[in-house]
Formats: structure tokens, sequence, C-alpha cells
């Protein structure tokens, strides 16, 4: 199905959605329920789950505090890092637009490959819960007042709120209202990262070297897909380092020797593109990603990007599929940890834009006031959003190219 399909699907259920709800909206007074129409969006209010937040906030106070202090560090930090990469993007969607990718997109099932409703379902589910509750525990425990708490949806994005008594809070210092917006995307920054390490130690990555893609008409268009391949022409193949310097070395024309674990092959060396000197098989190697790997925090973060971009395979590296790693758990239950996982780094990541109202637009408001009035915080934050809103649309036109 094509992304004008997806969208005019999308678009349709909305449509049928929002047009029986209006009807029971106003022939059943659903307001009597805690349901309200403001500013465009459908929101849910209830006073359940305010005791709870209470609770937990008094009895770790300091706990949180210590959290929501190296949550705004790290929100300050991560809004920049965000941004950066936003504006780089931009820079080769407008000059060179044949290798540019999406650098935001709709996270909805259909516009992400391998994203399934269930599993959207379970990973939202965990993005709310945790961002949320994170803000309310950082506004009770420095006393900033909670109003109610529920569920949202803006058209077809679905959210949840904790309403803080937005007086108390905007007159609260600075460092109190850092705490409080940094709070939620920290959470499911670690929520996210936490999910990792869990699909992490539920792995074990295979060695050697994997078929994850064969060219079309290609000399080794056979050549089954998940294939390990243990050597050529008896050059034993331990990573994909020594399958590209085999490759390298390749003559087009010549015939060499492909074993695999399902067999050997015998195959004429094709022409790399239109270079007529250098060798080409076909195959698109990968390995599995190392645990050790891990340890940088980029690999993590270019995972997450493939995911979302529709592409599970961090070149050379394809992640946590059945090809490469052994697993102790059915793939479905670790597929539902990756979602988790991404959705909830990608979407706190996402919070931490300067661009209002996302938790780094307030961020950007609160670093702007130690160096300027409220006021002219305030309309320079408003400003910069507008910014921010057109940088993300250039970002999503590759969606649709």
């Amino acid at each position: 199905m094509s992304v004008g399909q997806q969208i005019l699907f999308l678009l349709l259920g909305v449509g049928i959605f929002w047009t029986v709800f209006l009807l029971l909206f106003k022939e059943y007074d659903l307001k009597r329920y805690g349901f309200s129409l403001e500013g465009g969006m459908l929101l849910w209010r209830t006073k359940r789950g305010l005791e709870f937040i209470d609770r937990v906030a008094r009895t770790h106070s300091r706990i949180w505090i210590k959290f929501g202090t190296i949550a705004a560090a790290v929100g300050v930090a991560m809004m920049f890092f965000v941004l950066l990469n936003l504006v780089v993007n931009v820079y080769f969607i407008l000059t060179r637009p044949e290798i540019s990718v999406v650098g935001a997109k709709f996270v909805l099932p259909g516009f992400i490959p391998g994203l399934t409703v269930y599993w959207w379902l379970v990973a939202i589910a965990t993005v709310l819960v945790v961002h949320e509750f994170s803000h309310g525990f950082l506004m009770r425990c420095q006393g900033v007042p909670a109003k109610s708490m529920g569920l949202l949806l803006f058209v077809a994005i679905p959210g949840a709120f904790v309403e803080p008594d937005e007086k108390k809070l905007n007159s609260s210092p600075i460092s109190k209202r850092l705490r409080v917006f940094g709070a939620g995307p920290f959470a499911n920054i670690v929520f996210g990262l936490a999910c990792l390490f869990v699909l992490l130690s539920l792995v074990s990555p295979k060695p050697g070297v994997y078929v994850w893609g064969v060219k079309e008409n290609g000399p080794c268009e056979n050549l089954a897909l998940g294939s390990r391949l243990l050597a050529i022409d008896n050059f034993p193949l331990e990573s994909w380092r020594d399958y590209l310097d085999v490759v390298e070395n390749l003559v087009p024309g010549e015939t060499v020797t492909i074993d695999t674990d399902r067999g050997s092959l015998l195959v004429i060396v094709d022409n790399y593109g239109e270079n007529e000197n250098r060798g080409s098989l076909g195959i698109w190697p990968v390995s599995a990603v190392s645990r050790s790997q891990f340890i940088n925090p980029l690999t993590g973060l270019g995972i997450m990007v493939c995911e979302l971009v529709g592409s599970p395979v961090y070149y050379p590296y394809a992640i946590f599929h059945p090809y490469l790693y052994d697993s102790r758990l059915p793939w479905e239950l670790l597929d539902m940890l990756k979602w988790m996982f991404v959705l909830n780094l990608g979407i706190g990541m996402f919070n931490l834009l300067p661009l209002l109202p996302l938790d780094g637009g307030y961020i950007l408001r609160g670093v702007l006031e130690t160096k300027a009035s409220r006021r002219k915080a305030r309309r320079i934050s408003n400003y910069f959003s507008v910014f921010v809103f057109v940088l993300l649309l250039v970002n999503i036109l590759p969606m649709f190219m």
C-alpha cells in the first residue's frame, strides 16, 4: 500500500470517528463523564490516579528531585542535539535530495514498516504512562498542585496529560519548571534504554556473515536469504570485513566458489555497476550487532532511526532479526520490546525539540529566562517555535517524494 493510500485510509477512519463522536457528544452530554473539546482536541479528565502520584512523590521526593535535576540538564543538552540533527537533515534534503532521508515521520502503523497495530498500542501506552507520571511526580514533589489527569486526541494523534495548576507552575522558580518539563522526555529515554538492555539480555548474536539481500538477475540471485556465508574460494569469512576484503580483489568474469551453511554455489563475478574493472557478487552482507557495540550511545540512536524510517539495517549490521540472533523468547515478544525501545527513545527525543507546546519548547523558554525577561523569553520562544515547525515540515518532505 502506497503512502498516499495509507493517508487516505487514515483520513477516512479519522473522519468516521470524529463524526460518530460529535454526534454522541451532543446527544448524550458526554461532558458529565469528563469529556471536553478544547482547541481542536478531545480531552478526557479524571482525578483518579492523583492520589497515587501524590503518595509516590511524597515518599521518594529526594530521589525524584535528583532525577528531575539530571533530566533538566540532559534535556537542555539533548534539545540542542535534536535541533542540530534536524538542521543538518534539512541541509541534505535541500542540497542533496538523492541521499536525503526522512528526518521526521508519523509514528503510526502503516507509516513505519513492521510496526503492527498491537505493538503500537502497547508501545504508545508505555510512552504515555512513563512520560506523564514522571511529569506528575516532579510537580507534586516540588509542591506544584495537579488539577487532573487524563487522555487526549488531536485529530488522530493520541496523548495523555497531568494537568498542573498553571499559575503555580508558571510562578515557580526556573529550576523547578525545568525539572518538570525535562522529567517526561528523560523518563521515556531511560525507559527505552532499559527495554533495549532487557532485549540484549534475551538474544545471543550469531557469529559470521549472512545474506540480507541479493541483486535481482545478479550472479547470486538464487542464494537463499538468511544463509551464512562460510567462505569464498576457500577464504574463510568470519565477519563482514572479510567479505569486503575478498570482493575487493575480484575481477569481473572470473569464477568463484561460495560456500554457505546450505551448500556451495559456483558463480561468475559481475561488474560493480558501470565499473568494468571492479567485481561484484550482488550480495548484501550483514552481521549481528555485538553487545559490546552498544557501549557507544550512537549505536542505539542509529538503530532507533533505522527502525523508524523502515530500514532494519544499521549497515553493515542487521538489527534483532532471526537470521542473526538466537532468542530465549518468541520473536513476537522481542518485537514488542523492540518497539517499546524505539518509540520511547524516539518520542522522548522528539519531545525535546524546542517547539511549543512540546517539552523542549518550555525548556528553551526557561533557559531564555535566565538571560532575559519573562516577556522577552516568551516572545523569542514563540518565534523560534515557528522556525522549528518549518524545519519539521521540510524533514517530513522525503516521506512523500
